[in-house]
């Protein structure tokens, strides 16, 4: 039932092929959500930067962007995206610069729809997620606290000690130096 609703949620995303990046994830939607938030954030960081590149026409550091595009793209299932990235590459590997402008005007506008549509999605995904919330709730009330417990005293145990130190070490050098 739950993945009936899932590709339903994904119609607003053309640029995705569901089933592509659902089985890249083995059907894990939790894990696919964290790697669709993660895109849409590197999409967002990178954005500036393309512009940047695409007025000033400096093209350092372009074929990493695009390789690390690539790969996410192809993973989440946005194929046609991950083709776009690989023909940009291309073409700075050709050092073909005219195409690399019009390709990179290109790959911008689409990234820019992509951004807005993936907005729209993750907003749907947060709304439908209780299951997960449950799931959260009950390995918390399962999780054994003793090992935090000793560690929080093992912490305030050494704090004490170092706290003394310097408490000695500074009695000791206002001996020594008469302060």
């Amino acid at each position: 039932m739950r993945g009936e609703v899932t590709r339903e949620m994904f119609s607003c995303v053309p640029e995705i092929d569901f089933n592509s990046g659902y089985r890249y994830f083995l059907g894990n939607m939790d894990n696919y959500t964290k790697a669709l938030l993660s895109t849409l954030k590197s999409i967002k960081t990178k954005l500036s930067i393309l512009h940047n590149m695409f007025y000033t026409e400096e093209y350092e550091g372009l074929r990493t962007i695009t390789q690390t595009f690539r790969k996410m793209f192809s993973n989440i299932g946005a194929l046609s995206l991950a083709e776009e990235a690989y023909r940009l590459e291309t073409c700075l590997m050709n050092e073909d610069f005219l195409a690399v402008k019009i390709q990179l005007e290109s790959f911008i506008l689409h990234l820019l729809d992509m951004t807005e549509n993936l907005e729209i999605l993750l907003k749907r995904t947060n709304g439908s997620s209780e299951y997960r919330s449950e799931e959260e709730h009950t390995s918390f009330l399962k999780y054994d606290f003793t090992k935090t417990k000793e560690c929080i005293e093992q912490s305030r145990n050494l704090l004490n000690r170092k706290v003394l130190q310097s408490e000695h070490i500074s009695f000791i050098l206002k001996g020594y130096y008469g302060g």
